[in-house]
Protein backbone atom coordinates (compact mmCIF):
# COMPACT_ATOMS: atom_id res chain seq x y z
CA UNK A 1 0.00 0.00 0.00
CA UNK A 2 1.31 3.43 -0.96
CA UNK A 3 1.18 6.13 1.71
CA UNK A 4 0.39 9.64 0.47
CA UNK A 5 2.29 12.47 2.14
CA UNK A 6 1.66 16.16 1.49
CA UNK A 7 4.57 18.58 1.78
CA UNK A 8 3.95 22.26 0.93
CA UNK A 9 5.92 24.07 -1.74
CA UNK A 10 4.89 27.67 -1.09
CA UNK A 11 7.61 30.24 -0.40
CA UNK A 12 7.18 30.18 3.39
CA UNK A 13 7.59 26.40 3.56
CA UNK A 14 10.46 26.42 1.06
CA UNK A 15 12.32 29.02 3.10
CA UNK A 16 12.07 26.68 6.08
CA UNK A 17 13.40 23.58 4.30
CA UNK A 18 10.32 21.94 2.74
CA UNK A 19 12.28 20.66 -0.28
CA UNK A 20 14.79 18.97 2.03
CA UNK A 21 11.97 17.58 4.18
CA UNK A 22 10.33 16.03 1.08
CA UNK A 23 13.64 14.51 -0.02
CA UNK A 24 14.34 13.14 3.47
CA UNK A 25 10.85 11.64 3.66
CA UNK A 26 11.41 9.74 0.42
CA UNK A 27 14.75 8.42 1.69
CA UNK A 28 13.44 7.46 5.13
CA UNK A 29 10.37 5.72 3.70
CA UNK A 30 12.55 3.78 1.24
CA UNK A 31 14.82 2.71 4.10
CA UNK A 32 11.71 1.37 5.89
CA UNK A 33 10.59 -0.42 2.72
CA UNK A 34 7.44 1.71 2.60
CA UNK A 35 6.31 3.09 -0.77
CA UNK A 36 5.19 6.71 -0.57
CA UNK A 37 3.67 9.27 -2.90
CA UNK A 38 4.86 12.77 -2.09
CA UNK A 39 2.39 15.46 -3.16
CA UNK A 40 3.73 18.99 -3.16
CA UNK A 41 0.83 21.24 -2.21
CA UNK A 42 0.13 24.80 -1.19
CA UNK A 43 0.08 25.90 2.41
CA UNK A 44 -3.12 25.92 4.46
CA UNK A 45 -1.96 29.27 5.81
CA UNK A 46 -0.84 28.06 9.25
CA UNK A 47 2.62 29.49 8.70
CA UNK A 48 3.67 28.87 12.31
CA UNK A 49 3.54 25.13 11.49
CA UNK A 50 5.51 25.22 8.23
CA UNK A 51 6.58 22.99 6.80
CA UNK A 52 3.39 21.17 7.77
CA UNK A 53 3.68 17.55 6.62
CA UNK A 54 0.39 15.70 6.24
CA UNK A 55 -0.03 11.93 6.05
CA UNK A 56 -3.22 10.42 4.63
CA UNK A 57 -4.72 7.90 7.05
CA UNK A 58 -8.10 6.27 7.65
CA UNK A 59 -8.77 9.02 10.24
CA UNK A 60 -7.99 11.83 7.78
CA UNK A 61 -4.86 13.81 6.99
CA UNK A 62 -2.68 13.84 10.10
CA UNK A 63 -0.45 16.91 10.30
CA UNK A 64 3.06 17.17 11.71
CA UNK A 65 4.76 20.48 12.10
CA UNK A 66 6.84 22.38 12.00
CA UNK A 67 9.05 19.66 10.50
CA UNK A 68 12.74 20.33 9.92
CA UNK A 69 14.82 18.04 7.69
CA UNK A 70 16.58 16.70 10.78
CA UNK A 71 13.25 15.62 12.30
CA UNK A 72 12.30 13.23 9.50
CA UNK A 73 14.15 10.07 10.57
CA UNK A 74 12.76 10.32 14.11
CA UNK A 75 9.25 10.98 12.80
CA UNK A 76 9.32 8.00 10.43
CA UNK A 77 10.76 5.75 13.15
CA UNK A 78 7.96 6.90 15.47
CA UNK A 79 5.30 5.93 12.92
CA UNK A 80 4.60 9.06 10.88
CA UNK A 81 3.77 6.90 7.85
CA UNK A 82 0.85 5.47 9.84
CA UNK A 83 -0.23 8.76 11.44
CA UNK A 84 1.22 7.84 14.85
CA UNK A 85 1.54 10.21 17.77
CA UNK A 86 4.68 12.33 18.14
CA UNK A 87 5.47 15.65 19.79
CA UNK A 88 5.19 17.29 16.34
CA UNK A 89 1.83 15.64 15.62
CA UNK A 90 -0.92 18.25 15.38
CA UNK A 91 -3.75 15.78 14.75
CA UNK A 92 -6.28 15.70 11.95
CA UNK A 93 -5.64 18.93 10.05
CA UNK A 94 -9.29 19.68 9.29
CA UNK A 95 -10.06 19.42 13.02
CA UNK A 96 -7.43 21.98 14.06
CA UNK A 97 -9.18 25.08 15.51
CA UNK A 98 -7.72 27.42 12.87
CA UNK A 99 -8.98 25.20 10.03
CA UNK A 100 -12.19 23.89 11.60
CA UNK A 101 -13.78 27.33 11.87
CA UNK A 102 -13.20 28.32 8.24
CA UNK A 103 -15.33 28.07 5.14
CA UNK A 104 -12.90 28.05 2.25
CA UNK A 105 -14.35 29.02 -1.10
CA UNK A 106 -11.62 30.58 -3.24
CA UNK A 107 -8.95 28.56 -1.47
CA UNK A 108 -10.81 25.25 -1.22
CA UNK A 109 -8.06 23.36 -3.07
CA UNK A 110 -5.13 25.06 -1.34
CA UNK A 111 -3.34 22.39 0.64
CA UNK A 112 -5.08 19.71 -1.38
CA UNK A 113 -3.57 19.90 -4.86
CA UNK A 114 -0.10 20.39 -6.26
CA UNK A 115 -0.29 23.90 -7.76
CA UNK A 116 2.25 22.98 -10.44
CA UNK A 117 0.54 19.76 -11.60
CA UNK A 118 -2.04 20.28 -14.36
CA UNK A 119 -3.36 16.72 -13.99
CA UNK A 120 -3.94 17.29 -10.26
CA UNK A 121 -5.77 20.53 -11.06
CA UNK A 122 -8.03 18.76 -13.57
CA UNK A 123 -8.64 15.82 -11.21
CA UNK A 124 -9.99 18.24 -8.60
CA UNK A 125 -12.44 20.02 -10.91
CA UNK A 126 -10.15 22.54 -12.57
CA UNK A 127 -11.53 24.07 -15.79
CA UNK A 128 -15.05 22.77 -15.06
CA UNK A 129 -16.45 26.31 -15.03
CA UNK A 130 -14.68 27.25 -18.25
CA UNK A 131 -15.93 24.09 -19.96
CA UNK A 132 -19.51 24.84 -18.87
CA UNK A 133 -19.19 28.40 -20.14
CA UNK A 134 -17.89 27.24 -23.51
CA UNK A 135 -20.74 24.72 -23.83
CA UNK A 136 -23.43 27.30 -22.98
CA UNK A 137 -25.32 28.38 -26.09
CA UNK A 138 -24.78 32.01 -27.00
CA UNK A 139 -27.84 34.23 -27.41
CA UNK A 140 -28.50 35.16 -31.00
Amino acid sequence: MVTTIYVPRDSAALSLGADQVAAELELAAAAEGRPVRIVRNGSHGMLWLEPLVEVVTDRGRIGYGPVAPGDVDDLVAAGLLDGADHELCQGVVTDLPWMRDQTRLCFARVGVTDPLAPDDYLAHGGLAGLRRALETPRPT
